[in-house]
């Protein structure tokens, strides 16, 4: 019957209409994931170097989304089309006609902001870099690498721009090891060297090689200017106009549906002619048939019938009859008057739809779990009264359950300001606020509920909540004692008193100060208390991984530093001293991905920098060390030991072999000592033997041990020599 009466009402036509948009939509959407990774192919994609160039992405995203809106907004004007009452053509038009006027808004505004002559130009501003200062040492050269474009595509470099300063240089310019162009400049000489003027072919390595062609020092800068790829300021803004165009036609097309079904769904079975009825199958007509001697009598409820102003044509007595005893002849056909053919009955005009009525849809829709058409039904209820309690607190509802808290949380807020005293509007506004851990708006908003109802169980425990995660334990416990003392059956409640008893701060400080004074038992003691309540503890967790490390347990440090980043994939202290600890143990591969992504996360970290310079060293890879030594010491440009570490490199660049190597073999005397010594004259063992302390100590850095020491050990080599 359920089918039958679909088919009578033409509510199956709706649903064939919308399984296809679901299907049609399927298919797009596969279609598009298909068509992407085609260009993705195409443009040489990859994971590991990562290139993803998203220009493509946004134009076929664009492409298919507009084919996507002309079909949707073709099944809709179906779905409008077939709607089996105007009430129901009336919402769906005036939905719609709101969305579309919406969407065609932001896509044009978001077309003209593209279109704007600034922008291309402060885009390509923002992603330039700033210009370098390159010193080369005599006869020397340096090179400098960049990949072009970056890794998503977005921006990529147009020219590079050389000025030299003083000196000589000759400047090559190579795209994956091949030369691209070269230019030779002189002091005060610029050049611009074109990388990829228009756009980007392919993602590849390029390389600006600076040669010092005299013997002197040359200086020099040079800038990257980058540019930001066209489509993003021709294709798409034309697709943004289509796209913009199409909702606007289609809010055109929709106007007259609305206007002319806005009066017909206000009202029902009006203006109906005389002796005109409605059907209504829930009502029966009493008809026993006639007497074989009466006119027969039809029962006809007042409900069914809707009668003009004018007299009905055939009244019915309202004194009761009798039937005779005595037989009747019957009367002879000839002369009965002839009964005129009723009408047929009509079906009853259904009632328009009410805030009501699709309040308590849009309630089923939820209880199913398909939020978003429950929203849409709240929001067809609100069109029609704004204020409609049942179907705000609805509203807010389906948001939060779309994890669109932020308008959640205005729709209750909303509601405060016309009611302030609606209960569930406060109790779901703190809801929010717990589960964005907002916990100081979180405890204002409780304090406003419990101002409501002062024993409420669940209000006072998350009173406690906030306040433990805010630090304050003692209101706390006291917060989950009241909730204890009015539901006394909650175990949750008990487990919460018996953790927020447990002084985590004190805790924590005794534990710090164990491990720094080397009671590590007692320390690791400390922080499992810490942990057995609080397991995701960040401080402890820390606390303990440095603990296990002072104490010799490497591995069970790094377990410790792993469990919080599980919890915190991005916490500093975590990233830094797991890179230390590996670094320590020989894993030299892994520190360097540590601090890698260490300075991703935090590039102003000076101490990032300088952890990873000294791995690199290690690996042996100088120059990359000595760029993270500069990046070190340009966030902190005091810091001595920084300063020294590059000195050394330097040294160790400028002359590696002969006296340099024997200096630096020496106790004490380290690389930066070493070019120091050479620097001031020092460059055989001859220097040195005829030399004094007092000379030597002429020199920075050298005390009256180290020139004891050099004067002893080139004396006795070239003693030995002889």
């Amino acid at each position: 019957m359920s089918r039958y009466a679909d088919r009578i009402q033409g509510t199956d036509r709706l649903l064939r209409i919308r399984r296809i948009r679901k299907a049609v939509f399927a298919g797009i959407i596969a279609l598009t994931l298909v068509l992407i990774f085609a260009r993705l192919d195409a443009e040489g994609a990859g994971i590991k170097p990562l290139f993803l160039p998203v220009n493509g992405i946004i134009e076929i995203c664009l492409i298919m989304g507009f084919v996507s809106a002309i079909i949707g907004l073709f099944l809709r004007h179906l779905e409008i089309k077939n709607a089996p009452r105007d009430g129901q053509r009336y919402l769906m038009a005036k939905s719609s006609m709101a969305r579309a006027i919406r969407t065609a808004g932001f896509a044009i505004g978001l077309a003209v902001v593209l279109l704007l002559a600034v922008t291309p130009s402060l885009a390509a501003t923002l992603f330039s870099d700033a210009p370098q200062v390159v010193q080369i040492d005599p006869r020397n050269r340096e090179v400098v690498t960049f990949t072009s474009p970056d890794p998503l595509g977005v921006s990529f470099v147009t020219h590079a721009t050389v000025a030299v300063t003083s000196g000589h240089a000759l400047v090559t310019l190579t795209r994956n090891g091949v030369n691209v162009s070269t230019v030779d400049l002189n002091a005060t000489q610029r050049d611009t060297l074109d990388v990829e003027p228009r756009m980007w072919a392919t993602s590849a390595t390029w390389s600006l090689i600076f040669q010092n062609q005299v013997s002197n020092d040359t200086y020099l800068t040079f800038v990257l200017e980058k540019g930001v790829v066209p489509t993003l300021f021709s294709t798409v803004p034309f697709l943004l106009f289509l796209y913009g165009a199409t909702e606007t036609s289609w809010w055109i097309v929709l106007r007259p549906v609305r206007d002319r079904t806005k009066s017909a769904s206000l009202s029902v079975a009006a203006n109906l002619d005389e002796d005109e009825r409605v059907y209504d199958g829930t009502l029966q007509v009493s008809n026993p048939g006639p007497e074989p001697d009466l006119e027969p009598q039809r029962e006809i409820p007042p409900a069914t019938v809707v009668a003009s102003n004018s007299r009905p044509r055939n009244p019915v007595s309202a004194a009761p009859f009798s039937i005779p005893s005595a037989p009747v002849s019957p009367r002879p056909a000839a002369t009965a008057p002839a009964e005129p053919a009723s009408p047929p009955p009509r079906p009853v005009a259904r009632q328009p739809e009410t805030p009501a009525s699709l309040a308590k849809k849009a309630e089923g829709l939820a209880a199913a779990g398909n939020y978003q058409d429950a929203l849409e039904a709240y929001e067809s209820a609100l069109d029609i009264d704004r204020n409609y309690l049942p179907a705000l607190l609805g509203r807010g509802s389906c948001l939060t359950r779309l994890n669109r808290k932020p308008e959640a949380l205005e729709v209750y807020k909303g509601i405060l300001r016309n009611d302030a005293r609606n209960f569930a509007a406060h109790r779901m506004i703190v809801r929010i606020y717990a589960d964005e851990r907002r916990w100081r708006e979180c405890l204002e908003a409780v304090g406003e509920l419990l101002r409501l109802r002062p024993n409420d169980p669940a209000a006072l425990e998350m009173k406690g909540d906030a306040l433990t995660n805010l630090g304050r334990r003692p209101e706390a416990l006291a917060a989950y004692e009241g909730a204890a003392a009015l539901d006394p059956k909650n175990g949750n409640l008990r487990q919460k008193i018996e953790e927020v008893r447990v002084d985590v701060p004190g805790l924590l400080s005794r534990a710090l100060i164990a491990s720094a004074s080397g009671n590590y038992t007692q320390a690791l003691s400390l922080f499992d208390d810490i942990l057995e309540v609080e397991p995701s503890n960040v401080n402890a967790l820390i606390g303990k991984a440095v603990a296990y490390r002072r104490s010799g347990k490497p591995q069970e440090a790094v377990n410790c530093l792993d469990l919080v980043l599980g919890v915190q994939p991005n916490n500093a202290s975590a990233l830094l001293n797991r890179g230390n600890i590996l670094f320590s143990e020989g894993d030299l591969e892994g520190a360097s991905e540590a601090f890698d992504h260490l300075t991703q996360l935090y590039p102003n970290d000076e101490e990032a920098w300088a952890a990873q310079g000294d791995v690199l060293v290690k690996m042996g890879r100088d120059d990359d060390a000595l760029r993270a030594y500069a990046e070190a010491l340009k966030h902190s440009p005091g810091d001595e030991g920084i300063q020294r570490h590059i000195l050394e490199l330097q040294a160790a660049k400028v002359d590696d072999s002969g006296i340099f190597q024997e200096l630096f073999g020496i106790k004490g005397i380290g690389k930066a000592r070493a070019k120091a010594l050479i620097d001031a004259g020092f460059k055989t063992a001859e220097d040195f033997a005829k030399a004094t302390a007092k000379d030597l100590m002429s020199v920075k850095g050298i005390t009256r041990k180290l020139a004891d020491d050099l004067l002893e050990h080139f004396r006795a080599s070239l003693a030995e020599a002889r």
